[in-house]
């Protein structure tokens, strides 16, 4: 009996030491308290570092699906009468008309298309997502104040998506008190504000006021017999930027890209996945700047279909994202004719 006591008073008195604590309602709310601070305050930094846009976005080491491509389409001015259009011709734009860019949407969504944004590129390229089949994005440089008016409504009543491809210094002239003409005026900040809050459309960047130095770098093609039969066979003519121009370009890119972000993340709170690369100045060194300033994406300018071996990207990995090539929609024709056995 005294041993089985003193057994039972050594349970009892291991219950009471490995028993389960009990804590005040005051320590329980605190620690209740602590908790939730805790998850909120992880789940914003994850939230923040998945941002879209920046330097910040987490590369996971994720394999990306295999065979993921996607077909770019450079458009520029979408306008809608022929009178609008010819405004731009002559202050040496291009663009189509409104009722080519509807029936462009209709064959798209006909064959299957199926419309992504540089965002969701990265992703794929980090294996967070995959592309669909038919991966399509529609492009538009210039930043045009038409992407507003013309273009933004008509993807929001298509159910499809677009990149408007944006020139900070642009953005700041056409922010003040400013004539405005639909075939050349830009995009506001405002405008620009209410078009990122959509799911439709995406800003990709085209740099602070870089883009346009290039255009004012660029000298005439050789000249030459040589040069005059190729011109005559439809290569080589126009303007073209020599080693000079481009040395200066990635020469200036860095402060440029740094400068558009700033104003990016003032405006829209936070900054842009793609860039859109000046003619002439792509390559391995434009892409390393880039990457080295935290752009996930960049775009080359819009080629000839007939130019192209294979106007499809395929996407694979991060470094698979630079320099993609885009077929220009171009104009006269219809983009049925333009994609003839590519979709």
């Amino acid at each position: 009996m005294g041993n089985r006591a003193k057994e039972d008073g050594a349970c009892k008195g291991t219950r009471r030491r490995w028993g389960r604590l009990h804590f005040s309602r005051r320590a329980q709310r605190a620690a209740t308290v602590l908790t939730g601070l805790t998850l909120t305050v992880g789940c914003c930094l994850l939230a923040e570092r998945y941002a879209v846009g920046g330097p910040e976005a987490v590369w996971t080491g994720a394999e990306p699906a295999e065979g993921m491509a996607v077909l770019i389409l450079d458009y520029h001015q979408v306008l809608p009468t022929e009178e609008d259009l010819q405004k731009a011709r002559e202050a040496g734009e291009t663009g189509i008309l409104l009722a080519d860019f509807k029936e462009d949407l209709s064959w798209l969504t006909e064959m299957g298309a199926n419309f992504v944004l540089p965002s969701d590129l990265k992703q794929a390229a980090q294996g967070l997502y995959d592309l669909p089949e038919k991966a399509v994005l529609l492009s538009f440089d210039g930043g045009y104040e038409s992407f507003y008016t013309v273009v933004w409504p008509q993807l929001r009543e298509q159910d499809a998506k677009g990149a408007v491809g944006v020139s900070g210094a642009a953005c700041d002239y056409y922010s003040g008190s400013v004539g405005k003409e639909i075939a050349t005026s830009r995009l506001s900040w405002n405008q620009l504000i209410q078009i990122d809050r959509s799911d439709a459309a995406e800003v990709a960047s085209m740099g602070y006021s870089l883009s346009g130095q290039v255009e004012d770098w660029k000298k005439p093609a050789p000249q030459g017999q040589l040069a005059g039969l190729l011109r005559f066979f439809g290569f080589g003519g126009g303007e073209r930027l020599d080693g000079e121009g481009v040395s200066a370009f990635r020469t200036a890119l860095p402060d440029d890209l740094a400068a558009m972000d700033e104003k990016l993340r003032e405006n829209l709170y936070h900054e842009a996945d793609a860039y859109i690369i000046p003619a002439g100045c792509e390559g391995a060194e434009t892409d390393r700047i880039l990457q080295e300033a935290g752009t996930a994406v960049s775009f080359t300018e819009g080629a000839e279909i007939e130019e192209l071996d294979f106007p499809w990207n395929l996407i694979s990995g991060r470094e698979s994202l630079y320099g993609l090539i885009r077929v220009s929609r171009g104009e006269g024709r219809k983009l049925s004719e333009v994609l003839e056995g590519v979709l």
